[in-house]
Parts: C-alpha cells; structure tokens; sequence
C-alpha cells in the first residue's frame, strides 16, 4: 500500500507517460495547441491583428505545460539516481520503493495547499499589473476573461514544480542521511543523487530563461530582475544544500584515514633511527619501502575529492545558471538601444 494517495498532477503526469509518444512530444503538443487557442480568441477579440502573433501569449502555455514536463523528468532522474545510490543504503526492497514512491508522488493536501497560495498571489498580480497590460495592450473583455481564467489555472497547476522540488530536495537529504558510512574509494554511488539536485537547478534555470524570452520587460523590468536573482539563489541551493551531509561525511571519512596515514608514517619513521642506534641494518630496505608506500598512500588520499559530484555536473550547472543572466542582458541592452 502507497504511503499516501496521488495528486491529480501526479495522475495526469503518469497518464501522459504512458501514452505511445514520448512525454515531453505530448507537452510540447498541448503548449502548441493552447498558444494558437490563445491567438484565435486575441484574433476574434479583435486587440491582435489577424494572422499575428505575439511573445506573451505563450507565457501561460509555457508555465503550464513546461513545468509538467520539468517535474516529469526530475522524477524520472530521481528513480535512476536512487538505483545508483541503493547500494549506499541498508535498506530492503519494500523501503526502497517507498523512498521511490515519496520521491515521484506528491500528497495531495500539499498541492492542493500550494495551488491555492499562488492564486492568491496571482490574484493580487493581476491587480497590479491590471492597466499596464489588459489596458495598456487593449485587450477586450473576452480576451480579459479568458486570459484571467488561464492565467488562474496556470498558477494553480504550474507553481506545484517549486513545492515539488523542494519538497523532492528535502527527501534527498533524508536518504543520504541514512548512510552510515561513506566510502572514498567508491565515489560513483556517492554522485547519483548530484544528477537530480544539478538538473533542479538547471530545469528552474531553463524555464527561467525561456520566461524571459516571452516576457515583454517593459511590464516589469525590475521584477524580472528581482525575480532572476531569487531563481539563481534557489537552483543554488537546490544543487547545493541537500547534499551538504555527504560532503560533510566525505571530509571527515578522509580526515580520518590521513590522520590514520600520518600515525603510520610516524610509527614507520621511528623505526629507522631504533634500527641504527641498535646497529641493526638487515631491514632497513623495506622499512624504506614501507615509508615509500605510505607517502604514496597520503598523496592518494590527498587527492581523493569531497564534493559529491563530478566536476563534469558542476560544469553543466555552472553554465545553466549562466544563461537565462546573459539573455535578460541582452534584453535590457537590446531594449536601451531601441530606446535611445
């Protein structure tokens, strides 16, 4: 029996997944089909020309469906981490697929709780943007009511990625407090749950990035600013923070063999000096030896890293975080010089 009962979002999702196309073929679908409804009303409407097409009306399609899509691969990366990383942990099968359950199912109470508090706050969004954008791009009133009811359902739905991930971020942290003890020379479990936390990050970084391709900054340039910052802030805790513990252990797990490295040596080096006043030379070959491989062994330690990722994850992350930055440049330098 399941801990507890799916969300419909969850349902939906896994609905979509079993369907004879790839998932995200079907999301990408659904987004071209709700942005032409959307152009169809603007055009009847009568505040888009005919046959015209315009950026913002692909905002809502693009949260809508760009979300589902983004939680449907960080569950589907979450199953494939925990599989590499199940050997770290001393643990059954049944608990295994609870852990795998919790991490690809969000309770419905949870999403439920979430939708509502971004309908409030979207509500009190529209109010503020009311004239700049229903007045000031001339919508008509069925265009007004549909985009309200749309933009509505949107945040409703949509926002459930932040409660989603964080809420997936935290059930990591609780996995990979499990492991009693890491093992240095057996890093690659060690780096599979880096694979979701860098990929958060990425995933809020890309729908970021495309946001600001559709967004018109001229609504809200310092908004978008603001809300740029937060985004890098949290996709840098998101790949960071949950895996916090792991580093920890990993510092002190290699601490602790140098300091048993550093007894040896010093055991080691003693040993000569006893040899000569003793005037006993016949093993003073493989005393050398001996201290030759324990130095080897410390420069190994050494170089042993504590980061639970490759650099390879941090170099793709680094980079994500990069991008939606350098296009609201872009944007704002390309805005300025058409003001100018």
């Amino acid at each position: 029996m399941p801990p507890y009962p799916p969300s419909l979002i969850d349902r939906f999702m896994r609905w979509v997944q079993r369907l004879p196309v790839p998932y995200w073929a079907t999301y990408f679908l659904l987004f071209v089909l709700q942005s032409s409804i959307n152009h169809v009303i603007a055009w009847v409407d009568g505040w888009l020309p005919p046959f015209t097409f315009t950026q913002i009306i692909l905002l809502f399609p693009l949260w809508q469906w760009g979300t589902l899509a983004a939680i449907t691969y960080l569950n589907i990366t979450s199953e494939a981490a925990l599989s590499k990383f199940r050997s770290l942990l001393d643990c059954d099968q049944d608990a295994i697929e609870k852990m795998q359950y919790e991490l690809t199912t969000m309770p419905r109470r949870g999403v439920i709780l979430n939708g509502g508090l971004w309908v409030i706050v979207y509500i009190f969004l529209t109010w503020l943007s009311y004239d700049a954008f229903y007045v000031g791009y001339g919508l008509g009133m069925s265009s007004q009511v549909f985009l309200f009811l749309e933009g509505l359902i949107c945040f409703a739905i949509a926002s459930v990625i932040y409660y989603h991930s964080l809420r997936q971020l935290w059930l990591v942290n609780r996995i990979v407090q499990m492991v009693k003890r890491f093992n240095l020379f057996n890093l690659q479990p060690v780096y599979a749950f880096s694979q979701l936390t860098s990929r958060t990050g990425i995933a809020w970084m890309v729908l970021l990035g495309l946001t600001l391709l559709t967004f018109p900054l001229d609504l809200a340039k310092w908004l978008a600013l603001a809300v740029l910052a937060l985004q890098v802030l949290l996709a840098i805790s998101a790949f960071v923070l949950p895996l916090r513990f792991v580093n920890l252990h990993l510092i002190a797990e290699k601490r602790k063999l140098l300091s048993k490295n550093s007894q040896r040596i010093e055991a080691a080096l003693a040993q000569p000096h006893q040899r000569l006043d003793q005037n006993e030379f016949g093993e003073m070959e493989l005393l050398h030896n001996a201290i030759d491989g324990l130095t080897d062994e410390r420069d190994i330690l050494a170089k042993i890293p504590t980061w639970p990722w490759k650099s390879s994850t941090l170099t793709g992350f680094l980079s994500a975080i990069v991008l939606p930055v350098v296009l609201l440049l872009i944007q704002i330098a390309i805005q300025k010089w058409l003001g100018s």
